[in-house]
């Protein structure tokens, strides 16, 4: 089973099935993989600012 390295590559995958399902007629599943892409955007900004601050505190 494959599992993405990283969050940029998790974002990419979800993004191809929104494509596909959007281009297949599933705008349900479209609509939750935009929510899902949503959240992942959020929760990788978060996670940035969680680590700039770190770096900054470890600079002082």
């Amino acid at each position: 089973m494959y599992l993405p390295e990283n969050d940029a590559q998790l974002y990419d995958i979800l993004s191809e099935l929104r494509v596909y399902a959007q281009t297949n007629a599933l705008p349900g599943l479209a609509e939750e993989l935009d929510d899902a892409l949503v959240l992942l955007a959020s929760e990788m900004r978060r996670n940035a600012r969680k680590a700039a601050a770190a770096r900054a505190e470890d600079r002082r």
